[in-house]
């Protein structure tokens, strides 16, 4: 009898595994090892944080904006305090709260932000012990491979990679929407960020120098932009950024709000650097390709034109400048 109930646990830790490792996003992750852990220990309740940098230094507090699976139990705030300096690197910790006994891990982290999960029990045996932690080393050690998958080696940002997935996210979800009514006058946008004239900086002062200007250049697109915006290094001195549910007012201040941020800050050895900036509206298209192909049309426009601007696709024929591009299907390969 014991040994068909071991049998039956260790066939249900390994279908877990495999069924946690065939996901390629973060959120079904998640809710994968959420089922998983329910399945193996019922009696468990499982809650999941995301956690941002609090006003006040080395303070962590719950974002409550995250999308995480629906927490089973609510952490009080001395329970928040003690989960929050967790991180992946730390050992789960064992804590004893009102009749509980609780199961503290840090997931993953990334630069603003750090996830926890939060199990609990009114006792734990030795062996649902082994289990939970080890479900959560190997969604850690999953997780961060998937997440370096998905990082350029140079500056940290999303590659390109992730930008197809996050992008026909996005146009999935329009599809879904498409016959709702809009409260708001906002869509999603898409800009291809260009460096003007780095051949020569590579040139005159060599890759070295050409890598620590794109690394400044990545953090600077990135305090410009908002918590709920994604940048991408396509290639090269190439970027991409996908703005969120914004006005083509808020749109063009925050495309601008790069531009002069970049031209205003003083590269080391290099000096002045500038921008150019091509962008287009998601809302209204059917395919990525033809995303990219509008708004990298516009970049091309703001190159040819003087470069150091943000040129908007939709503007560009509406004025004239640039005539409508002609979509067939099949013509474009984006990725």
């Amino acid at each position: 009898m014991r040994s068909s109930r071991q049998s039956g646990i260790t066939h249900a830790v390994i279908e877990s595994v495999a069924q946690l490792t065939e996901q390629r996003d973060e959120l079904t992750m998640l809710r994968k090892l959420q089922a998983s852990i329910l399945e193996m220990l019922p009696q468990t309740q499982v809650c999941m944080l995301c956690l941002v940098p609090g006003a006040q230094g080395g303070q962590w507090i719950p974002d409550t904006s995250c999308v995480l699976p629906k927490p089973m139990f609510r952490l009080d705030d001395s329970l928040s305090a003690e989960v929050a300096i967790l991180d992946p690197d730390t050992p789960a910790r064992q804590l004893d709260h009102e009749g509980w006994r609780y199961l503290a891990s840090g997931l993953d982290a990334a630069e603003g932000w750090r996830k926890v999960v939060v199990l609990r029990q009114p006792a734990w045996t030795p062996a649902d012990l082994c289990i939970a932690q080890g479900m959560l080393k190997i969604y850690g050690n999953f997780a961060r491979m998937l997440f370096n998958s998905e990082r350029d080696t140079l500056t940290g940002l999303y590659n390109r990679k992730k930008l197809e997935q996050k992008l026909g996210e996005l146009l999935a979800g329009r599809i879904r929407r498409h016959h709702r009514k809009r409260d708001r006058e906002t869509d999603d946008y898409l800009a291809v960020l260009d460096l003007d004239h780095f051949k020569r900086i590579n040139d005159s002062h060599g890759h070295l120098i050409g890598d620590e200007v794109l690394l400044v250049f990545a953090g600077l697109v990135r305090s410009a932009l908002r918590d709920v915006d994604w940048v991408f290094r396509y290639g090269g001195e190439e970027f991409v950024v996908l703005i969120r549910d914004v006005s083509p007012e808020t749109v063009a201040v925050i495309l601008d709000r790069i531009r002069t941020r970049v031209q205003n800050h003083g590269f080391p050895q290099v000096g002045q650097v500038t921008v150019s900036i091509g962008y287009t509206v998601i809302a209204d298209q059917e395919l990525p390709p033809y995303v990219f192909e509008e708004a990298d049309r516009a970049l091309y426009y703001a190159k040819e034109n003087g470069r150091n601007q943000a040129c908007n696709y939709r503007e560009l024929v509406d004025s004239g400048r640039l005539a409508a591009e002609k979509h067939h299907s099949g013509s474009v390969e984006l990725f």
